[in-house]
């Protein structure tokens, strides 16, 4: 992490790039239990940590880069693609 992005808060809370993104959320549904119940629950710990990267993501790209975090997300893992939504679907970055 560089000196601006200390000084102005970036690492967890700053951008983030499209792949790293797609990494983050697909590793959270390799995730057994999560495979087993076809996706994650919307208001587990998991989600909530998800909704964190769509908030990340909306700051680096917009809803646009969310859309293709979703669709890297899909490719990787087709069965998540919906749950997502559904995770994302009480933010203001993915609705507004």
């Amino acid at each position: 992490m560089g000196f601006l992005d200390k000084l102005f808060g970036g690492g967890k809370g700053g951008t983030i790039s499209t792949e790293e993104a797609v990494s983050e959320i697909a590793m959270h549904y390799d995730d057994p239990e999560a495979k087993a119940d076809g996706g994650l629950s919307v208001t587990g710990r998991q989600a909530t940590a998800i909704r964190e990267i769509g908030k990340r993501v909306f700051k680096t790209g917009g809803k646009a880069q969310m859309e293709e975090v979703r669709d890297g997300v899909r490719a990787r893992v087709p069965w998540a693609g919906v749950n997502l939504e559904s995770i994302w679907g009480s933010t203001k970055e993915w609705t507004g």
